[in-house]
C-alpha cells in the first residue's frame, strides 16, 4: 500500500541548527568516503551563508541545488537573530531518480568499539566526530537527571522510548536504523558538555549542523512503497513529491535498508520525532508539523495503536528485521520488548498530537478509539531495567487481560506517561469540545448550549477524578518525605569514629554510609515524584481555565460578549489563582523548570492570560493575590526562557511586567499607560487562539 502524505512541503532542515559558512561535509573534517562509483555524501550546497549569533553561528544560502528529483531552487528570505537568511522554497521536476547506491565501506571489526550498535554508522561518522566521542554522546543521550529515577537530562528527549540495555550492551544490541542513529547523536551533541563540542565558539554549531544532514541523508523519502514498485519506479509523480520529506540528495543505502525504508518501521517514526521535537523548540514552529505529521502517519500506517498478536512477523510489526551471516532476515517472535517500544512511541504521539493541537490551535490527529485496546507504557524504572518477568509467569497472559489499557485519566506515577499522558487524554476532550463549538455550521450557534455543557460537565468530572488521583497519590507515597529529609540531613557518618573500638568503628561508619546512600536515594525518588504532583496540579487548573474559559488572549481583552460577568469566569479566575500558587510550588523544587522544559510553556502562558485581563482591567486596584500571582508567572517565564529560550515567553513577560508597572503606578500618565495598552495588544496579537488562529506558530 502506497503512504503518502498530500500537500506536506519538503522541510527544511538548515535552519535547525547553524553551521559554519562553507563547512558541511568537508572543509577541515575531510569528505565522506566514496563510494564505487566516485560518488560522496555531500549537501550540494555552495558557500555564502551569513552569521548568526551564538545559537545558531551560520547558514550557507544555498542559490540551486541539482538533484535526482529535479532543480531546487530557494526564494524565500527570512529573519533569525536578527541576521537575514534564505529559506528554500522547494520547486520540484520530474527527473530519474537516482539508483541506489553501493552499500558503503564495511568496516573492520575492532576492540575499540565500546558500543557495536554504531557498527552500521561508524563509517559515515569518521570524518564528523572522533569515535570515542560519538560512544559519549550515546551515552549522554540515555543520561538521567536522577539516580534514583529514570528521568532524561536533555531538554530534547522527553521521555526515554528506548531502552538504554537494548543499546548499550556489547553482545547483540538492539537493531537499528542508521538514521535513528544519526539522530540519537545528534540531539546529544546539542546538550553534551564534551570538549570537543567547546573547543571552539562554532565547534558544537558545525558538528550538530553534520549530524542533521547525515540524519536526513541516511533518512530515507516520506513515500513508503514496496520493494518492487520502488526499484521500478523511474522517477517521483508531483504527489510522492509532496509527500517526500528529503528526497532531494543523492545518497548510499545499505542493501537491506531499501526494504526496510521502503515499508516504514518503528525506527522511521523514532527519527521524525526527535527531529519534530527540535524543530518545535526553535522558533520555525510551524516547520515542526511536517515531522510530526510524518510520525503520526507512519504511526497509523503500522498500526502502533494496536496490540500485536503473538509470532507476529517484521513487516507487520514495523521492526527492523535480525540479519544472519548472510544478510537474509531471520523470522524472530516478536519480543515483549519491541511491544513495549511500540506502545511508548505511540502513547508518547499521542500525548504531543494533544499538546501541539493546544499549541497551534489544530484539530487532532490521533482519536481514542484507535488505541482502545492498547496496554499502558509499564513503568519508567522496570523499562529501563529490562525487567520482563512478568512475562515467564504462568499467568502472563492473564495478567495482560487485566492490565490497564486504553488512553489513562488518574495520576499514575512521576514518569511522563504516569502524571502527563492522562492530562493530554483529557486536554484532547477539551479541544474536540472546543472545536465542536466553534464550528461554523454544527457550532454553539446551531446547536442547543445545553448540550456543551452537558460535555463539559463530563470532562469536569474527569478532572475532579484525577484531583483525587493525585492527592490518593500523595498520601499513599509522600507522606513520610519530612522524615526521609530529616534523616538525610542528619545522617554524618563521620560520627562512627568516636567508637572505642577501631573496627567496630569501621563497621558502623559503613553501614551508617549505606544507610545514608539508600535514604538519599530514597529521598531522591520522594523528589521526582513531588516534582511529577505540582507540574500536574498546575496542568490540571489550566486545563479547567480551558474548558469554562477563553483561550484567545485578545478576545479575552476586548470581552465582546460581557464574558467577565458570568459565573465561568469566577471559576476560572480561581483556578488561575491556584495555577499560580502551584506554580509557586514548581519554582520551590525545581526552580530552573528542568523537568519538563520543552512541555511546560504554553500551559504557563494560558494559565496566565487570565491573570493579565485581571491586571489590565483592575489597574492600581488589583487585589495583592493577583499582584503576587503575576509576579509569580512573571519569574516562572523567565526561568523557562534560561532553561530553553523561546519567543513567546520573552514576549509574554514584557507583556506581564508592563502590566505590573501599570498596577503599581509606574506610568507616567494616562497617555503613557495607552501607548503601554497598545503594545501590550500588539504584541499578544501574535498569538491567536480564534478562527483561523494558530496559537504559537506565528510563520
Amino acid at each position: 500500500m502506497d503512504f503518502a502524505f498530500p500537500n506536506l512541503a519538503i522541510p527544511d532542515v538548515h535552519f535547525i541548527h547553524g553551521a559554519e559558512p562553507g563547512v558541511f561535509f568537508g572543509g577541515e573534517y575531510g569528505a565522506l568516503p566514496s563510494f564505487a562509483n566516485g560518488s560522496a555524501l555531500s549537501t550540494g550546497l555552495t558557500p555564502g551563508g551569513m552569521p548568526w549569533d551564538e545559537r545558531m553561528f551560520a547558514m550557507n544560502t544555498p542559490s540551486v541545488q541539482s538533484t535526482g528529483l529535479g532543480a531546487v531552487t530557494d526564494d524565500v528570505a527570512m529573519q533569525v537573530d536578527g541576521a537575514q537568511i534564505h529559506r528554500p522554497q522547494r520547486t520540484l521536476s520530474n527527473s530519474a531518480a537516482p539508483p541506489p547506491q553501493p552499500h558503503p565501506p564495511a568496516i573492520q571489526p575492532s576492540d575499540d568499539i565500546r558500543y557495536p550498535v554504531l557498527k552500521p554508522i561508524i563509517p559515515y561518522l569518521k570524518n564528523i566526530i572522533p569515535l570515542p566521542l560519538a560512544f559519549d554522546l550515546l551515552e549522554h543521550y540515555f543520561s538521567t537527571s536522577s539516580t534514583s529515577y529514570p528521568h532524561p537530562r536533555s531538554p530534547y528527549i522527553i521521555t526515554f522510548i528506548f531502552g538504554k540495555r537494548a543499546f548499550l550492551r556489547p553482545q547483540r544490541p538492539r537493531s537499528c536504523s542508521m538514521a535513528l542513529l544519526a539522530s540519537m547523536l545528534w540531539i546529544a551533541a546539542r546538550t553534551s558538555d564534551a570538549k570537543y563540542l567547546s573547543a571552539s565558539p562554532s565547534s558544537r554549531g558545525r558538528v550538530c549542523q553534520k549530524l542533521l544532514e547525515l540524519t536526513v541523508k541516511l533518512l530515507r523519502p516520506l513515500v513508503h512503497r514496496p520493494p518492487q514498485q520502488l526499484n521500478a519506479a523511474a522517477g517521483l509523480s508531483a504527489g510522492d513529491v509532496a509527500g517526500a520529506a528529503m528526497a532531494d540528495v543523492e545518497e548510499p543505502v545499505d542493501h537491506e535498508g531499501v526494504e526496510r525504508s521502503a515499508n516504514g518501521t518503528l525506527d522511521d517514526v523514532a527519527t521524525y520525532i526527535h527531529l519534530g521535537v527540535v524543530v518545535s523548540a526553535s522558533e520555525y514552529k510551524g516547520a515542526s508539523l511536517r515531522w510530526w505529521n510524518a510520525a503520526w502517519g507512519l504511526a497509523r500506517e503500522l498500526k502502533l495503536g494496536r496490540e500485536l498478536a503473538p509470532n507476529s512477523s517484521a513487516s507487520v510489526r514495523g521492526l527492523r528485521p535480525d540479519l544472519g551471516d548472510d544478510g537474509q532476515s531471520i523470522a524472530q517472535p516478536v519480543t515483549e520488548e519491541e511491544r513495549e517500544e511500540r506502545r511508548r512511541i505511540w502513547w508518547l504521539l499521542f500525548s504531543m498530537d494533544r499538546h501541539l493541537s493546544l499549541c497551534y490551535n489544530k484539530p487532532i490527529c490521533l482519536p481514542d478509539r484507535e488505541c482502545e485496546t492498547l496496554l499502558q507504557p509499564m513503568d519508567e524504572r522496570s523499562w529501563q531495567n529490562n525487567d520482563f518477568d512478568f512475562v515467564l509467569a504462568p499467568d502472563a497472559a492473564q495478567h495482560q487481560q487485566h492490565q490497564a489499557h486504553g488512553p489513562p485519566v488518574v495520576f499514575n506515577g512521576p514518569s511522563l506517561f504516569g502524571y502527563f499522558l492522562p492530562l493530554m487524554a483529557i486536554l484532547g476532550e477539551i479541544i474536540d469540545l472546543n472545536h465542536a463549538r466553534s464550528h461554523p455550521r454544527f457550532g454553539s450557534a446551531f446547536i442547543n448550549a445545553g448540550l456543551w455543557d452537558e460535555q463539559a460537565r463530563i470532562i469536569n468530572l474527569r478532572l475532579e477524578n484525577f484531583e483525587e488521583s493525585v492527592r490518593t497519590y500523595e498520601a499513599q507515597h509522600l507522606s513520610d518525605l519530612g522524615v526521609i529529609s530529616a534523616n538525610v540531613s542528619s545522617s554524618d557518618p563521620s560520627q562512627a569514629t568516636s567508637r572505642t573500638s577501631f573496627s567496630s568503628a569501621t563497621t558502623d561508619a559503613q553501614q551508617q554510609q549505606q544507610q545514608q546512600q539508600q535514604q538519599q536515594l530514597a529521598f531522591e525518588a520522594h523528589m521526582q515524584q513531588k516534582k511529577a504532583l505540582v507540574y500536574a496540579t498546575h496542568i490540571m487548573h489550566v486545563l479547567h481555565i480551558l474548558l469554562t474559559g477563553r483561550w484567545d488572549p485578545i478576545a479575552l481583552l476586548d470581552d465582546a460578549d460581557l464574558w467577565i460577568y458570568s459565573q465561568s469566569f469566577v471559576t476560572a479566575t480561581g483556578h488561575a489563582v491556584a495555577a499560580a500558587e502551584a506554580c509557586g510550588a514548581i519554582l520551590t523544587h525545581d526552580p530552573d523548570i528542568s523537568f519538563m522544559p520543552f512541555l511546560y510553556g504554553i500551559y504557563l502562558l494560558q494559565g496566565s492570560f487570565l491573570l493579565l485581563l485581571m491586571a489590565d482591567k483592575l489597574g492600581r486596584g488589583a487585589a495583592p493575590d493577583v499582584i503576587r500571582a503575576c509576579e509569580t508567572v512573571v519569574r516562572a517565564h523567565e526561568a523557562c526562557a534560561v532553561t530553553l529560550n523561546t519567543e513567546y515567553q520573552r514576549n509574554f513577560r514584557k507583556v506581564m511586567r508592563s502590566a505590573l508597572g501599570q498596577v503599581r503606578g509606574q506610568c507616567g500618565g494616562e497617555a503613557d499607560a495607552g501607548v503601554e495598552e497598545a503594545r501590550r495588544r500588539e504584541v499578544l496579537s501574535l498569538y491567536r487562539w480564534t478562527g483561523d488562529g494558530t496559537g504559537l506558530n506565528t510563520e
